[in-house]
């Protein structure tokens, strides 16, 4: 059991992005992925990242890459996921974002077929570290339909 002092929380979910939000501007507009993703969050000017990872989830290679709200956000017009956050992509259940304070790993896989999928585990940067082995360990245990 994880038991997360009052006001922390994390978050561990799988995102197939379909548009992404043009971080050009921030007003909301949208435009299909690039093919790079990992290159996206690294050239996103309100993130900062670091060096990419290759990884191996489920016999998919991927890159596993950690992403946490840039000091040029601050000048981000709010609005669009609320405040204090970057947002991604629209999903089904809402916006994607990094919130800002928080650590995000994310964890992008193409498969055979050219579809795309990111896991994203994110916390509280001070606390990421005593989070992330239980979250890695939910990782490494993905099996993918069919392969």
């Amino acid at each position: 059991m994880c038991l997360l002092p009052p006001g922390e929380q994390t978050l561990f979910k799988f995102v197939n992005v379909d548009e992404v939000y043009k971080p050009s501007n921030m007003t909301g507009e949208t435009t299909p992925p690039p093919a790079d993703l990992v290159g996206w969050f690294k050239q996103h000017p309100y993130l900062q990242t670091d060096k990419p990872e290759p990884v191996t989830v489920g016999g998919i290679k991927g890159e596993q890459i950690d992403v946490v709200v840039g000091d040029q956000a601050k000048d981000f017009p709010e609005g669009l996921c609320g405040f204090d956050c970057v947002p991604l992509s629209v999903l089904n259940i809402g916006d994607w974002a990094i919130e800002e304070g928080n650590k995000d790993r994310l964890t992008v896989l193409e498969d055979a077929k050219g579809e795309t999928v990111i896991t994203d585990f994110g916390s509280p940067a001070a606390t990421f570290d005593e989070y992330w082995p239980k979250a890695e360990k939910v990782v490494e245990s993905v099996k993918w339909k069919g392969s």
